[in-house]
């Protein structure tokens, strides 16, 4: 008799997530078809008939965390109307209301340290910055977007260390000085 759920067609969905829960809360190094496939709900065989290999994936996996990331942080961005309006979005985005939580921000680290040894997740994730670089230059210069971006990702880096929210009047600060530095050379 066959177990589990017949034509399941939310099992692929299932088990990208399974994966990306795994590797926030594991990482990448614990993850293995078994504790993908137990962490799913579904029979071991159903990992290996949708991804041929390990490598694809936790790279399937990390390619569904772009629509997350796009949600957040830029889209958010592309809708600012104005360069205040942007300001209030990062904020949001480093430590407010849209931030990632510290298993996002363990699943980020997760993704840039496997990508510092396989280029297919390292072109994700340089698809992932230019996305951002692209929302930020609408209402920044080239320079204070990459500083901007930059900037994020270290205070993300910064808050899965440390129990302390950061202050929100201190992040707006900075990042209005940041834009400021460098609003002669907006487009």
């Amino acid at each position: 008799m066959r177990k589990g759920r017949p034509n399941d067609p939310q099992r692929r969905a299932r088990i990208l997530q399974a994966t990306i829960d795994l590797i926030a809360s594991e990482g990448v190094h614990a993850t293995s078809y078994r504790a993908v496939a137990a962490r799913a709900g579904v029979p071991l065989g159903s990992v290996t008939y949708y991804f041929a290999d390990l490598e694809t994936l936790i790279v399937s996996a990390f390619e569904t965390l772009g629509d997350g990331l796009e949600r957040l942080y830029t889209a958010p961005l592309r809708a600012a109307r104005d360069a205040d309006e942007a300001v209030e979005v990062l904020v949001a985005a480093t430590c407010g209301a849209t931030s990632p939580s510290r298993d996002d921000i363990r699943l980020f680290t997760e993704i840039y340290h496997y990508a510092a040894r396989n280029p297919r997740v390292a072109d994700l994730v340089r698809r992932f910055q230019e996305e951002a670089l692209v929302a930020l230059r609408q209402r920044f210069s080239d320079p204070a977007a990459r500083a901007v971006d930059a900037l994020m990702w270290g205070w993300w880096t910064y808050r899965s260390f440390h129990d302390t929210p950061l202050d929100e009047d201190m992040v707006r600060r900075t990042h209005r000085s940041i834009t400021d530095e460098f609003q002669e050379e907006t487009p």
